[in-house]
């Protein structure tokens, strides 16, 4: 799986291209560790190029779910392709992490654009 990684707006985009498998664990795990450690408060995962998931990958956004809302941080998923939005509802992972349909929604969600301005 390649990903490909982009600020905007304090958010950070991570396109994910390819299978979503045990193969590509390390390379996402590390790829989230640093950038829950540099302190971003939104990682949008555009998984629209994702042809395929397997149950190592629904643990680790389940595992990335959890480590970042500890930190008050959140995690959003989107446009996934029907087959892998299909692994994802039987997984039930919808009831945890918010599925959107483009990167601007998920933008809309970003704790940054909620904060009010004193």
């Amino acid at each position: 799986m390649q990903i490909t990684e982009k600020q905007d707006k304090g958010n950070v985009v991570l396109v994910l291209d390819g299978r979503f498998d045990f193969g590509a664990r390390k390379n996402f795990k590390d790829t989230v560790e640093r950038i829950e450690r540099e302190g971003c408060s939104h990682i949008i995962l555009n998984m629209e190029s994702i042809t395929f998931v397997d149950s190592s990958a629904l643990g680790l956004l389940v595992i990335a779910h959890q480590n970042l809302k500890i930190k008050q941080a959140q995690l959003t998923i989107v446009n996934p392709q029907p087959y892998v939005r299909q692994v994802l509802d039987l997984a039930n992972i919808p009831k945890m992490i918010q599925i959107v349909s483009s990167v601007d929604e998920a933008m809309l969600l970003s704790p940054r654009s909620a904060s009010v301005v004193n």
